[in-house]
């Protein structure tokens, strides 16, 4: 019994030895970082499409249409900056970001012309392939889970532009009127995800993150990004790489060496 307890004991000091110079919660930051830091972050998207259905009329002649948005896997960057706050209430840090991003997805489209005198059918495999410039601005709560850990719940403001489009259809149907993204919108949107403090210099954080509503135009606010009369809501997931900087205007602060002093 006396050895499991030494090694239980030893196991204990060992763990917390490495880390025992670091501040029990991540943020706020401790007086030897300075408060500002950069941040990049690989990135991956996807689009959850749905289906819709829908006819126009033309003078005698009736199309009724169906359909069904599939999202396909983009990619992108965000660089960003990050500012702390020494004494957080409800808001532990801002920060703002630059980012490129490529969503892409297809549509498979079925419709039926009917007229006085005859009906045809149509049927087409479409694909599309959208490129943005977005610059947000996100205010962060960051819920401490362990002494290395924290939870992160941000709301965001996000201004996108469309640089490049590309749409391909496998056949021709009789719809001229689909409803395609805007070149522009402002969209705000929630951004979740868990950091880690994974040396004294950085943290990595995996993010989840989704438009909840398009403020321009202001004539949809729905955040789904529409092509081929199909919407598809945007999934972006991030891998953040936060790196903190020393304050060497603290010269007295305590240094961490990885054992315990």
């Amino acid at each position: 019994m006396l050895k499991k307890i030494s090694l239980s004991l030893l196991f204990i000091a060992f763990s917390t030895g490495g880390f025992a110079q670091l501040a029990k919660d991540v943020f706020p930051l401790t007086r030897e970082f300075k408060k500002g830091g950069f941040y990049i972050a690989p990135l991956a998207t996807v689009s959850i499409g749905n289906k819709e259905e829908d006819f126009y009329s033309d003078v005698d002649t009736t199309y009724s249409y169906e359909v069904i948005g599939r999202g396909k896997w983009g990619y992108g960057i965000e660089l960003g900056w990050y500012h702390s706050f020494k004494e957080p209430y409800f808001i532990h840090y801002l920060e703002a970001g630059v980012s490129y991003r490529v969503f892409r997805g297809a549509a498979e489209h079925e419709g039926t012309l009917d007229n006085q005198l005859t009906s045809s059918f149509y049927k087409s495999d479409n694909t599309f392939s959208s490129q943005h410039l977005s610059a947000a601005i996100r205010a962060v709560n960051a819920k401490q889970l362990g002494k290395k850990s924290f939870l992160s719940t941000a709301l965001g403001v996000n201004f996108n532009y469309e640089i490049a489009e590309s749409y391909d259809r496998s056949d021709f149907y009789p719809l001229d009127d689909e409803a395609f993204l805007n070149e522009t919108s402002l969209q705000l949107h929630l951004q979740m995800g868990v950091g880690f403090r994974v040396s004294r210099q950085l943290i990595l954080m995996p993010t989840i993150e989704t438009p909840l509503i398009t403020a321009l135009p202001f004539d949809n606010l729905n955040p789904a990004f529409p092509f081929f009369s199909a919407n598809y809501q945007p999934i972006i997931i991030g891998l953040r790489f936060m790196f903190i900087r020393e304050d060497p205007m603290n010269c007295n602060a305590p240094v961490y060496d990885g054992i315990m002093n």
